[in-house]
């Protein structure tokens, strides 16, 4: 099933772009389609977007998108979006007006060259819209990541209305590797535990939570690890929402949505976390906990 922005029956074939074009609502944006009104000078090469400046040249609004729920790991699918000129120029193929992937990358869209382009002899006039078709391929990690687009006048500026959706990628029977087997092994990464240290003394003698620690060098160490598997994430300590721990990380092996799963490793990271010689530490505290009846849960707490 797809998600429909704005709100619009669903049926089981596909819409053509000149049905779409003829039956999509006028106006009206769900909550992930986020007016950014006009924007201003763009980077040209694969830069963070600028921030919006007006421009009467290029303006654009969205007006209607749908992408599905889901994908399956490697599977394809098709997301629509209708975009109108409310600008003064002319969108055309050679001009250079796109269809791009914030940041210049999407989880979903497999091509290095993140924009859709317009047809070949086809132009968009002041007033007119455009129905662009985005391929999406489901990529090979599960859990929700987010599909955001924004007109591009390539090598000018990023203009007009942001859309955006989560879509939720699944691998139903099998993991990452394609092995078919769960819950998936643990992988060692002690020593890029020891290394995080190293590198970050200070914010690693500030982790203990019992004297207002924070969670800086958690976040860091988190945040490489998932370089590697974005499997990694945060510990709810003993399941309970909100209270995170200080010292431990979570490595989800099963199937499904990651949030709030209960399907975890749960690696404590920091020796003698609050003592007096707070060190790295590598220690599997999945089945103690599972012992007690206090089992984590993962969150990405929020960053991810």
């Amino acid at each position: 099933m797809s998600k429909l922005i704005p709100l619009l029956l669903v049926s089981c074939t596909s819409p053509t772009a000149e049905e779409l074009l003829d039956t999509a609502p006028s106006d009206g944006l769900n909550d992930r389609a986020i007016p950014e009104g006009d924007t201003g000078e763009a980077p040209t090469d694969s830069e963070p977007n600028p921030e919006p400046e007006p421009n009467a040249q290029d303006s654009a609004r969205i007006h209607y998108a749908a992408f599905p729920d889901t994908i399956n790991c490697g599977e394809s699918a098709m997301g629509h979006v209708i975009v109108e000129n409310t600008g003064t120029a002319t969108w055309t193929r050679d001009s250079e007006y796109k269809l791009g992937a914030l940041n210049d990358h999407d989880p979903f869209f497999d091509s290095e060259d993140v924009r859709v382009w317009l047809q070949e002899g086809e132009s968009v006039a002041p007033g007119e819209r455009y129905s662009f078709e985005i391929e999406l391929l489901g990529p090979d990690s599960l859990g929700t990541k987010r599909t955001d687009w924004q007109m591009v006048h390539e090598g000018v500026r990023w203009f007009g209305e942001v859309v955006e959706a989560d879509i939720v990628s699944t691998c139903e029977d099998r993991d990452t590797g394609g092995n078919g087997i769960y819950p998936l092994a643990l992988p060692d990464m002690s020593d890029v535990v020891r290394e995080m240290a190293e590198a970050y003394p200070e914010e690693f003698a500030e982790n203990c939570a019992k004297e207002d620690g924070n969670f800086d060098w958690l976040e860091l160490l988190v945040a490489k690890l998932r370089e590697t598997d974005e499997r990694w994430g945060f510990n709810w300590k003993r399941g309970v929402e909100g209270d995170a721990s200080h010292d431990v990380v979570d490595y989800h092996f099963g199937p499904g949505v990651r949030e709030g799963s209960t399907d975890v490793y749960i690696i404590d990271v920091i020796v003698d976390s609050c003592g007096e010689n707070p060190r790295p530490g590598w220690g599997d505290q999945t089945q103690a906990t599972a012992d007690a009846g206090t089992v984590g849960k993962w969150t990405g707490r929020g960053l991810f």
